[in-house]
């Protein structure tokens, strides 16, 4: 099947095998994320692994050989009997899962391994990566002991899961992660370095869009757009109260929307006359409607309740929200890398603090101030190329990849 993208390799093009939980094509931001990771490369040539999932029916951009392990997506520890989730696929589901990727590395016979390390990809690839000769890469974008990972597999196991990290973070030909703070942690637990980062960025025919006149806002809906898992739903809940606060106060109507799998209908935030949920759409016409919002979204914890992913993650929705020319809505804890980013670039609203009163007057006072939006834009553009340009990260990696592969 012919690549999608460019090929910038056409002879001899390297063969790496991608090992991820999720399938190529997955509805998300992991694919998305990925699909840029290699784009410019004879995606003929990119084989992939997955620990549960089959391929998507309608992608396009995958031309290499996917098998999965299937294992069920409600087996993995989530709410409830985790103790025995765990001991299940301790005890007999990895033992299978290492069998089966070594098996499909030693048929591909991969010039390079690129490992996404999260979750219970974390033991499976320090079980099988010893036993293969294949340079590997490994990209960490989570802390293995963020508080949800404690929360569904308890101290003792995250701990261990985070041992196991450090290891592979050591015996890996290269790395790569998704900010500064995650690699100088890294550094200090493991005494190698990670100067490569790469997280949600911005292609540059969006960054060329970015440069012409911006649209003019809708004059009769002020829309609020968010794409994917709400991973902080109290920080979501505080943002709802407040825009429902001041809703009778302003000119224009409201309305946030949500896109993605994920149906939050049932929860106590959710006002049906406010939240419109699309469902999942195809990257074309999400990318499509996202740009008709008047202000994107991006929210982190607004207190300290998990200081191992307020330090080091990202939401990959500011980028998206940049690469639409999207003026941003930024709430989350003033430590987290979100925060600090915003304070540097003045793309929107920068909301700290978890008093939803503050929070409804800082909403009230900016939501409908417009005149700012040409300042806004321009710093959208000075950020995207500055910290998210997605031309520019590639070439870093790819440069890290192929120094892994033709490693002696």
């Amino acid at each position: 099947m012919a690549a999608i993208f460019p090929v910038t390799t056409t002879t001899h093009a390297p063969r790496i095998l991608v090992i991820a939980e999720f399938a190529p094509g997955a509805p998300g931001g992991d694919w998305v994320n990925i699909k840029q990771h290699f784009r410019g490369l004879d995606w003929s040539q990119i084989y992939w692994w997955s620990f549960s999932g089959k391929s998507a029916s309608n992608f396009r951009e995958f031309g290499g050989r996917h098998s999965s392990c299937n294992v069920p997506p409600r087996l993995p520890p989530n709410r409830s009997w985790n103790g025995l989730r765990c001991w299940i696929l301790d005890t007999f589901v990895m033992p299978y899962t290492a069998w089966h990727l070594l098996k499909f590395i030693r048929s591909v016979e991969p010039d390079l391994i690129f490992l996404m390390a999260r979750g219970w990809m974390i033991p499976l690839a320090h079980e099988v990566m010893p036993q293969v000769k294949t340079h590997w890469h490994m990209a960490l974008y989570d802390m293995p002991d963020v508080d949800g990972m404690l929360e569904r597999l308890g101290r003792r196991r995250t701990d261990r899961f985070m041992g196991m990290a450090e290891t592979l973070f050591k015996n890996a030909s290269s790395r790569s992660v998704i900010s500064p703070a995650m690699a100088e942690d890294m550094r200090l637990r493991t005494g190698v370095p990670c100067s490569n980062f790469f997280r949600c960025s911005v292609e540059p025919e969006a960054i060329a869009q970015l440069r012409e006149p911006a649209p003019k806002p809708p004059d009769d809906v002020i829309r609020i757009a968010y794409a994917g898992t709400i991973l902080a739903e109290p920080t979501f809940a505080h943002l709802v109260k407040a825009v429902q606060a001041i809703r009778g106060q302003l000119s224009r109507r409201v309305e946030i929307h949500l896109y993605g799998n994920h149906d939050y209908s049932n929860r106590d935030w959710f006002v049906p006359d406010l939240i419109i949920q699309h469902g999942f759409m195809s990257e074309a016409d999400l990318n499509r409607d996202y740009r008709t919002a008047t202000w994107g979204l991006a929210i982190m914890h607004q207190e300290d309740v998990d200081p191992r992913y307020n330090r080091f993650s990202f939401p990959c929705k500011f980028s998206m929200s940049l690469a639409s020319g999207l003026p941003l809505i930024c709430i989350g804890h003033s430590q987290t890398p979100l925060i600090e980013l915003a304070r540097e670039y003045h793309v929107g609203l920068l909301l700290t603090g978890s008093d939803v009163d503050k929070l409804a007057e800082n909403l009230l006072q900016g939501l409908e101030d417009f005149s700012r939006f040409d300042e806004y834009r321009s710093e959208v553009l000075r950020c995207a190329e500055n910290e998210f340009n997605a031309e520019r990260n590639r070439k870093k990696l790819h440069q890290l990849l192929e120094s892994a592969r033709t490693a002696s």
